[in-house]
């Protein structure tokens, strides 16, 4: 079995997984605090759990060279959730889902232009069946849902799938480098040193629960994020950008376990068109190197 089914896929997708629940639990506690809060929140307890991990694998400190480029990433990640965060606070979850969606076709055009990957056939062929299961399972909820209404919730969605698939691409570029502790760790401590001073803006004092369920975020953000650097660093972008869709799949089951949510048939085949893609892509693995550029200033 090539390599890349057997851990790069499967990596990914646990990290998306992980990271669609952690993307319930902020659409649920999203009534009650403002973004900025929303993500200091996540940032401080995701730095925490990643401090933990870096610490217990005795990673070494590292240094100024190391920094820079991760110090450039988190300006990316920071935009990447304050903007997601926000549509998800103002827009139906099924809405923000399908505007961010459009990421893997971000991430395959940025890692043509940054990384030099040239995306195959199967690739293409993939993103086009993920796009068509995105509009047969959403098709009857944006109908419902009324986007047009909130203008900056539809920018803010789209605008966070821009922003990801560049920390994506420029995750790719580091993965190879740096160890994966300090990767995460970076990228939570310096994201959240980012976004402090709007999260102190309207600070409203979390529950005994709510820090529970902050502390559950981080953890399930930084775990989710460890995945995600370990797969990055084994694949191409353009490849495991297209398993982005099977966050739909986390979604399904999730409501389906979690909420008693029976899918419709139109949301099961949709799922199987996005299923079929992610497979598609994984079918015939590239040959993996060190990308010899840096991203970021």
């Amino acid at each position: 079995m090539p390599a890349f089914v057997s851990s790069p896929a499967l990596a990914a997708v646990a990290g998306i997984g992980l990271l669609s629940v952690m993307d319930g639990l902020i659409k649920h506690v999203a009534a009650d605090f403002g973004t900025g809060q929303l993500v200091v929140m996540r940032y401080v307890f995701g730095s925490l759990v990643a401090f933990i991990v870096f610490r217990a694998m005795r990673t070494r400190w590292p240094d100024w060279r190391t920094v820079r480029p991760h110090a450039w990433r988190s300006v990316v990640v920071a935009a990447t959730a304050v903007c997601f965060f926000y549509a998800l606070s103002v827009l139906p979850l099924a809405v923000v889902l399908a505007l961010s969606f459009t990421s893997p076709i971000f991430i395959a055009l940025f890692a043509a232009l940054l990384l030099g990957e040239r995306p195959g056939g199967a690739v293409l062929a993939a993103l086009t069946l993920g796009v068509i299961g995105v509009i047969v399972v959403l098709w009857d909820e944006l109908a419902r849902a009324n986007a047009g209404a909130n203008g900056l919730g539809i920018a803010a969605a789209i605008g966070s799938a821009v922003t990801y698939a560049l920390s994506m691409v420029t995750l790719k570029s580091r993965a190879a480098r740096d160890p994966l502790p300090t990767i995460v760790l970076l990228q939570n401590a310096l994201s959240g040193l980012l976004v402090a001073p709007l999260g102190l803006m309207g600070w409203s004092t979390p529950s005994a629960t709510e820090l529970a369920l902050f502390a559950l975020i981080g953890l399930l953000g930084t775990a989710g994020h460890l995945c995600m650097a370990w797969a990055y660093g084994r694949a191409d972008a353009s490849r495991l950008g297209v398993l982005e869709y099977t966050a739909f799949v986390w979604a399904v089951a999730i409501g389906l376990f979690a909420f008693g949510e029976v899918p419709s048939v139109s949301t099961l085949s949709g799922a199987a068109l996005i299923v079929g893609g992610a497979l598609l892509a994984s079918r015939h693995p590239a040959t993996i190197k060190e990308p010899e550029i840096e991203i970021g200033p």
